[in-house]
This record gives structure tokens, C-alpha cells and sequence, in this order.
């Protein structure tokens, strides 16, 4: 139904530009744009190049959605019995102390994951397994690898982010509950445990050693997921429908029953800068129907208490990750 619908809103919009071609809109061109690429999402199985990881705090929900108000220390998010810290670090260049947020931090750990797995115990030109390494050649092949092109004002974003980002220092708290009691185990660590910014190349070129405990949750604990989808659903300013696509394809790996996820789990995980639940509630179900374009396999349930989550396919097929790491 969804995949009708779509192509018959490209048959109308291509009716509509026949004959003298009249001057479409932004709105019109921006519509048109995002019919196709969901088309070519529900129709073409994605290539080598367009099977990226993500996983459901590290590449996504960990990092805020936008710039946090009155300087928090840090910001928080649980995944099963782990609790995952985020704290800002100084940024190299202006030497103030600011979280990074949106999509940016978003898609460069969602590249590193990508880049981490397609090379597994090889060197490749981005990345050195042996050493925990990742190599970016330039600002400018980053913006391109991940999709954004390299316009004036993306790479500027893209380099205070990419500060941002390096600076940052993660702490996982391992939540032990013994009959009554609860002991927490906290293992602080940088992202980063080194950087090499090489500052006099013009490119931005740099290397930098992920600690080992972020590089294994890249590696092991990342769910494979359709790049275009998050090219559509990052589409604007909000990073939610983003969140809860990788969200979403990392829970139906490996579900065999139905699990019904509470409203106070979701909120707490998805209701940054929402105040009011119930406002909270009317989005998520908003997103899931947005998501739901350009994952359609993924079945799911709103009832009173939650969302109903019922085993189904991952966004990316095991038989395609598999044909593409032989092919």
C-alpha cells in the first residue's frame, strides 16, 4: 500500500511538470525528491555502499538532539542493565566546554561502525583494526562519504562537531541488582584515547584511536540498517525519526516474541525536549507511521500502555548482509 502510494504521487508530480514544464516550488521539488528515494527504498535491495550500522545509543539516542540548555554536566541514556554517560569536552578551537548534537555525531559514529565492520581484522584506507583506529582523509570525503555533499556551511558544522565529538568522554555503568540491593559498576573512558590533527593541512585530515570499549560495541553490538532511510528520515532538523529507525531494525534482531515497550521507557530513551507525556506520546506515534515508509517489514502496535513490538525482518536482510560481505 505504502509503495502504491508513493508511485502514484510521482505519476501526479510528473503529470503536473509535463509539457512546458512550469517552475516547481521548493516544496513541490522537495516532495518529489522524497517520493522517489523512498521508492528506490521499498524496490532495490541496498548495495555494499549503502548498508551502514547503527547502534541504538552510540550512533543515535546518546547524543542530544539539539544544543542542551543551562551547560548540563552530562546527559544520560539506559540500555538494558548498562547506564551510558555522554560529558562534553573542551573544544580544541574555542576552548569552551559543548556537548555534540543532531545528526552530525549521529552519522560519523554510524561510519565509523560501518568502517569498522566492513574491515574486521584488516587494515583499510580508513581504519586500522590492530591499533583501534580511524583515519579521516579530509573534512570535504567525509561530508561525501556520509552523504551530505561538502557545501560551505556542512563542512563548517561538520568540523565543530567533529571537535565536539573527539572531545567527549563516555562513562557505562553496569547496573548489578542483587535481591534489594543495586551495585553499579562505572568504567570511565574518552571516546577518543588519542588524536593526531594533522592542523596544517588545509583537508582537516586527522586519525584518532577509539577506546576499546567503544570500539567492540561498534563492532559487535551494531545492527546493520539502509542508509538512504536515514538520508530521508534526517530530512529536516529533527533526529527522532532517525533515532527510532535504528532503534527500531536493532530490536527486531533476534526477536522471536512480542515485547510490549512501556511509554515511561520510551519517553525516557526518546522524549528529549519534550515536556508534557502526552505530547510525547502523539509524536512517537507520528514517527513510527514516518518510519514505517521506509521500513515497512517492521510491525509494531500502539496500545494504553506502550508499543507492542512483534517479532519481523530487520531493515537489512541477513541474507543481504551475507551476500554482500561475500560478494
Amino acid at each position: 500500500m505504502v509503495a502504491c502510494t508513493l508511485e502514484r504521487m510521482v505519476d501526479v508530480l510528473d503529470e503536473n511538470f509535463e509539457g512546458a514544464y512550469p517552475q516547481r516550488n521548493s516544496a513541490e521539488e522537495k516532495a518529489l525528491q522524497q517520493a522517489y528515494k523512498v521508492s528506490d527504498i521499498l524496490n532495490r535491495e541496498p548495495s555494499r555502499k549503502e548498508i551502514w550500522y547503527g547502534h541504538t545509543l552510540l550512533t543515535s539516542a546518546l547524543f542530544p538532539a539539539t544544543e542542551p540548555k543551562n551547560d548540563p554536566d552530562y546527559v544520560m541514556k539506559t540500555n538494558g542493565s548498562y547506564e551510558y554517560m555522554l560529558e562534553a569536552g573542551v573544544d580544541s578551537v574555542s576552548k569552551e566546554r559543548k556537548f555534540p548534537f543532531g545528526k552530525y555525531p549521529r552519522l560519523v559514529m554510524a561510519w565509523m561502525s560501518k568502517q569498522i565492520r566492513a574491515a574486521g581484522d584488516k587494515e583499510t584506507a580508513f581504519v586500522v583494526p590492530s591499533k583501534h583506529m580511524i583515519i579521516i582523509h579530509s573534512v570535504n570525503r567525509l561530508c561525501d562519504e556520509i552523504g551530505l555533499g561538502h557545501g560551505g556551511r556542512t563542512v563548517e558544522q561538520m568540523r565543530v562537531q567533529l571537535r565536539r565529538l573527539l572531545a567527549a568522554r563516555i562513562s557505562i555503568h553496569k547496573i548489578n541488582r542483587v535481591g534489594d540491593k543495586v551495585m553499579s559498576d562505572t568504567l570511565y573512558l574518552p571516546l577518543i584515547e588519542a588524536v593526531r590533527d594533522f592542523e596544517d593541512a588545509a583537508d582537516g585530515s586527522l586519525a584518532f584511536v577509539l577506546s576499546e570499549q567503544v570500539w567492540e560495541r561498534l563492532a559487535r553490538d551494531s545492527a546493520p540498517f539502509d542508509t538512504r532511510a536515514a538520508v530521508v528520515l534526517l530530512n529536516g532538523r529533527s533526529v527522532l525519526a532517525y533515532d527510532v529507525y535504528v532503534w527500531l531494525t536493532a530490536s527486531m534482531h533476534g526477536l522471536r516474541y512480542p515485547i510490549t515497550v512501556s511509554w515511561d521507557w520510551l519517553y525516557e530513551r526518546f522524549g528529549e525536549n519534550i515536556t508534557v507525556k502526552r505530547k510525547f506520546k502523539y509524536k512517537f506515534k507520528q514517527t513510527l507511521e514516518k518510519v514505517s515508509l521506509v521500513y515497512p517489514l517492521a510491525h509494531w502496535e500502539v496500545i494504553s500502555e506502550g508499543v507492542v513490538l512483534y517479532p519481523s525482518p530487520t531493515s537489512v536482510s541477513a541474507k543481504r548482509v551475507r551476500q554482500v560481505l561475500e560478494s
